[in-house]
């Protein structure tokens, strides 16, 4: 495919980062401490995971980048409260 498996995760990364619009909360696999040789999981100093806002979340599954926007995995909006709110909110 011309692509290696750590530029494929940094593009994912990059990807939900932007969509996410949160700051810098995932990482790919190139995105690591020089010294290591692999990123497993992304997470703070105490090893948990970066929170995500329910609204980042429906931006990076929308893949629209606005939560009151849908598209990507659900096109038609999500049918949660959360997703419910946002999609009458535009």
């Amino acid at each position: 495919y011309g692509v290696s498996v750590a530029e494929f995760t940094d593009r994912i990364s990059n990807l939900r980062n932007i969509l996410g619009n949160g700051g810098l909360k995932d990482v790919g696999l190139s995105n690591i401490d020089i010294g290591t040789v692999g990123n497993i999981l992304v997470g703070d100093e105490s090893s948990l995971s970066y929170p995500r806002s329910p609204e980042e979340i429906l931006r990076i599954i929308y893949g629209s980048g606005h939560e009151s926007v849908p598209g990507g995995f659900y096109p038609k909006g999500g049918n949660g409260l959360i997703a419910r709110f946002h999609l009458h909110t535009t």
